[in-house]
């Protein structure tokens, strides 16, 4: 995704990374107990993962993770004013750029 996003950057497209909570707490990572953990984990995922793009950060209680729906790894393509162009339930670098 770090590349489609940097192929698109100069069309006015912006992809943000929303880190919602930690599927398997503990393995790599452990539960978020506060904002300010949260951030922190979230710095240190990036700096590990090599993620470019913005990360956003879901509240404790993951309501944009329930807005959006819960699975692990959503793909949405959203326009001005909130319009849905694509929605998938699994990132498919091929799949996003396709839409």
């Amino acid at each position: 995704m770090e590349d489609l996003a940097q192929r698109y950057a100069d069309q006015a497209v912006r992809s943000v990374f929303l880190y919602t909570r930690e599927a398997h707490p503990g393995e790599n990572y452990r539960h978020h107990t506060s904002m300010d953990d949260k951030r922190a984990v979230a710095r240190a995922f990036k700096e590990h993962s090599n993620i470019k793009r913005e990360i956003l950060l879901d509240d404790l209680i993951g309501s944009a993770h329930r807005t959006y729906g819960t699975l692990p790894n959503m793909t949405w393509i959203m326009g001005r004013g909130g319009f849905i162009h694509y929605k998938s339930s699994w990132t498919g670098v091929a799949d996003v750029e396709d839409a």
